[in-house]
């Protein structure tokens, strides 16, 4: 379903708009009116890899709390479902992060474990609003709970993609077959003022390490 046309009344955020399940893919349609802050806040980038050698294993985890040192995130990640009409939004506060629930968790040998937040609503930037600024290398940390212990894992970034949402690779970045890996997800790139929508979806990758 296309959702272009609802953009000018979904007031000041960035949000997933659709993801369709479909024999273990997704559709995916993200906007994000302006806020006054699209200044370069996530750049479009394409550097390193997008992982598709098996990692090192890490503990299975149900996410409760992300760490990015390198630009300052540390949030609260909340389970987000996937909606009876196929949308999934991040949580409303852009301070916090969305995981979702219909993919694996964190920690899992196999499949794309997404984690998503607006990159800005009511004038608060979001929590991954910087993440184009990653480069591979940088460190990831995702807390959460494992046989009812609290466990930190850190991740590893491999790559950073910016996409044309009209043109965006979700079979890819959803993937539920890959290896194991964590997709962060927000809005970037350029900013069109005749919409009030950043153009881009800013993707990170992420293995553990």
């Amino acid at each position: 379903m296309d959702r272009s046309a609802y953009a000018g009344w979904i007031p000041l955020a960035c949000i997933m708009a659709a993801i369709c399940l479909v024999a273990i893919s997704a559709i995916v349609w993200v906007t994000s009116p302006n806020w006054g802050l699209h200044n370069a806040i996530a750049p479009s980038r394409d550097v390193g890899v997008i992982p598709t050698v098996p990692s090192k294993p890490s503990p299975l985890i149900t996410p409760d709390r992300i760490e990015i040192p390198k630009i300052g995130t540390d949030a609260a990640v909340f389970a987000i479902p996937t909606a009876a009409d196929g949308a999934l939004d991040p949580p409303i506060d852009p301070r916090q992060v969305g995981w979702w629930d219909g993919g694996v968790r964190p920690g899992s040998p196999k499949g794309t474990a997404i984690i998503t937040s607006h990159i800005n609503y009511a004038g608060v930037a979001g929590a991954l609003a910087r993440i184009g600024l990653l480069n591979p290398g940088d460190a990831v940390y995702i807390y959460g709970i494992n046989a009812a212990k609290t466990v930190k894992a850190k991740y590893t970034i491999t790559g950073v993609r910016s996409y044309y949402k009209t043109a965006l690779p979700y079979k890819e970045i959803f993937d539920q077959k890959s290896v194991g890996r964590v997709a962060l997800v927000t809005c970037g790139g350029p900013f069109d003022q005749a919409t009030g929508n950043y153009l881009e979806n800013i993707v990170v990758f992420a293995v553990p390490a």
